[in-house]
């Protein structure tokens, strides 16, 4: 008996064939982890911000070891006990008989939003906000302030020196930890969510646009064009001996819900240690195309704009898109592009190819 043997281009070649075959439009169940966090998923439930009205007729002066700790504007690490980066302020300490009060100074070179609190098993325990001036050594209050474990915001800070200022309104002796987040522009009429340390804060304007902390990502306004910038496309292309397949997802015109606070990402196919996810609504523009094409003989072409849930592309998204796993965008902040699409209109994550991304929140 004679033995045949299948040469090397003609496995390639019938793998391609196999590759090549119709995709079915039957819908098909994408196995999503759980991407966003509780408090991610309710961008109903945001805080308003309120505006600073400074009482100058109400200043305090500042005490001689308050003085020796004002800001080096050259250099902002000068500004002594506690770790601070930038205009992000993290430090846990405490109130004593001897020590019974703690200012946090800053200063802004320009105008902004702040978003602050103190937390602490001392229910007696609160943080207020200041404006200093340093030329007569005096505090002035901005009525903006709250009791431990709850957040307070304000919008227009002008460019100026700035402290916060942790007393009690009883008893001292416990441990706290003070927050801050003064790193968005001026004009933020709410915060939509925070991150547990308050390092990554999202602020809504009153033109719709979503800031995560100084840098504008997205905006809601439903409307054509909005958000040129969230544009995302990818291709596969693979070619042999003038055979081809080729797949193509896209998304553009993009309306966005909310975004979440700053996250680690990665997938097989993109990853960001400084990315967002971007959560989608009705009437984003997907489009979904898979072709191949085989020489023959006898030639053969097939192609579909059908996606992963039977539609034919393209389309806008509808109520049953909402339903379910959201459609995510993950956009890069340190390139400013998207760069991956989490969905099950997906053909890589809807169909197992690729597993589901891991994403981790910075606090």
């Amino acid at each position: 008996m004679k033995r045949k043997y299948v040469t090397t281009p003609f496995l390639v070649l019938m793998l391609f064939f196999v590759m090549a075959l119709p995709i079915s439009a039957e819908a098909v169940t994408f196995n999503q982890p759980e991407l966003l966090p509780a408090v991610q998923a309710e961008p109903d439930l945001i805080g308003e911000v309120e505006s600073i009205q400074t009482d100058w007729e109400s200043g305090v002066a500042l005490s001689a070891s308050d003085l020796l700790k004002k800001p080096n504007p050259a250099n902002a690490a000068s500004r002594l006990n506690y770790n601070v980066e930038g205009d992000i302020l993290f430090h846990s300490s405490s109130l004593t008989a001897s020590n019974p009060q703690n200012f946090y100074f800053f200063s802004l070179a320009t105008a902004r939003s702040i978003i602050f609190r103190t937390q602490s098993a001392n229910a007696s325990y609160r943080v207020d906000l200041y404006q200093i001036d340093w030329s007569t050594g005096t505090a002035y209050p901005t009525g903006i302030g709250n009791t431990s474990g709850n957040l307070s915001a304000a919008n227009n800070l002008p460019a100026a020196d700035f402290g916060l200022l942790v007393t009690s309104m009883g008893t001292v002796g416990d441990t706290y930890t003070i927050q801050s987040n003064a790193s968005a522009p001026n004009g933020a009429i709410s915060y939509n969510s925070v991150s547990n340390l308050l390092q990554s804060v999202v602020w809504k304007y009153s033109n719709n646009d979503l800031y995560l902390n100084n840098k504008q990502v997205a905006n809601t306004t439903n409307a054509a064009n909005t958000n040129p910038q969230l544009d995302w496309e990818r291709e596969y292309y693979f070619s042999y001996g003038g055979n081809y397949q080729s797949r193509t997802h896209s998304i553009s015109d993009a309306r966005v819900n909310y975004i979440t606070t700053a996250v680690d990402y990665h997938s097989t196919y993109a990853s960001s240690n400084n990315a967002v996810l971007i959560v989608l609504k009705e009437d984003t523009l997907f489009t979904y195309h898979y072709s191949s094409f085989a020489s023959g003989p006898p030639t053969q072409y097939f192609q579909t704009f059908v996606d992963t849930k039977g539609y034919t592309t393209p389309r806008r998204f509808g109520l049953l898109d909402m339903l379910g796993n959201p459609q995510i965008l993950v956009y890069d902040l340190n390139t400013n592009k998207v760069i991956d699409f989490v969905s099950d209109l997906n053909f890589y994550y809807a169909n197992g190819i690729e597993p589901a991304p891991t994403v981790n929140y910075y606090n």
